[in-house]
């Protein structure tokens, strides 16, 4: 799992939550650290069994969806396609669907092309 797309107390998002209601945020020397007051120690973040995300996105390993589809987004955008590569797809796809169609109501596909 890669360091940027873990879930922490600490969310960009401000999504994570504690169940517990037991997070607060202690200002230190080092900055600010999430702190549980039920336990009287420094959070441990998603390994709690108390931690969630109010907009879902806390996976079981630890990851956050929506760091993850950040970093993923930035990826597809260094990718480019070429326009005549996009509108070969769109057509594929518009022309299956209306294929499909087609045949639904009985037209024989062949006599058409």
């Amino acid at each position: 799992m890669q360091r940027d797309v873990a879930c922490s107390p600490l969310c960009p998002f401000r999504a994570f939550t504690c169940y517990k209601n037991a997070l607060i945020y202690r200002r230190t020397k080092r900055g600010v650290e999430p702190f549980c007051t039920w336990t009287g120690e420094p959070c441990i973040g998603w390994k709690c069994q108390f931690a969630g995300c109010s907009k879902h996105a806390l996976l079981p390993d630890g990851t956050c969806r929506l760091k993850l589809e950040k970093v993923q987004g930035r990826r597809e955008e260094e990718e480019e396609f070429s326009i005549e590569e996009e509108a070969k797809a769109l057509e594929k796809e518009v022309y299956g669907k209306i294929r499909d169609k087609l045949k639904k109501l009985g037209a024989r596909v062949d006599d058409i092309e």
